[in-house]
């Protein structure tokens, strides 16, 4: 999906919300941008559409999402933690804002959690290393019918379907 079809498909609570939260993290934007691109692109690539359902392949894009958000926004951010900051804000945004059932939601948030988390441990690596790395999380995704089930495994990628 390209900007502006994703502009046009927002209502105005979202697009009120997102210029906002776009507004308070001007310098973070086109980071994020290039990190959705970028991880879209990887994805389209490796999975073709598996990674728009809720399996293996769509764990690893939102693991890559936060480390790609994280990693681009390390060159605006004094300190990473900041970085890890907003990309928890945004890609919440985006959860807050995305129609999911609330198993989905929380495997999103989940492993989007995952990859920030993942990150903090990675960078001082390049960006195709961070890639290969997350990459190696796909086969170590497990499969999970509930909520309890998703909390409970805090340090893995998780998912509810298999591809």
């Amino acid at each position: 999906m390209n900007l502006v079809k994703a502009i046009k498909s927002m209502d105005f609570k979202q697009l009120w919300s997102l210029t906002g939260l776009c507004f308070q993290n001007p310098l973070y934007i086109w980071p994020t941008y290039i990190a959705t691109r970028k991880t879209v692109s990887i994805c389209d690539r490796k999975f073709g559409k598996k990674h728009h359902k809720n399996g293996p392949a769509n764990a690893f894009r939102h693991a890559l999402w936060n480390a790609l958000i994280v990693h681009h926004s390390l060159g605006w951010a004094r300190h990473s933690e900041k970085a890890i900051s907003w990309a928890k804000k945004i890609t919440d945004w985006h959860e807050d804002f995305s129609p999911n059932h609330e198993l989905a939601h929380e495997m999103d948030l989940h492993n989007n959690r995952i990859g920030r988390d993942f990150v903090k441990q990675h960078l001082d690596v390049s960006e195709q290393q961070l890639i290969q790395l997350v990459m190696t999380m796909i086969p170590l995704s497990r499969k999970h019918t509930t909520i309890q089930q998703l909390k409970e495994d805090s340090n893995q990628l998780v998912h509810i379907e298999d591809d």
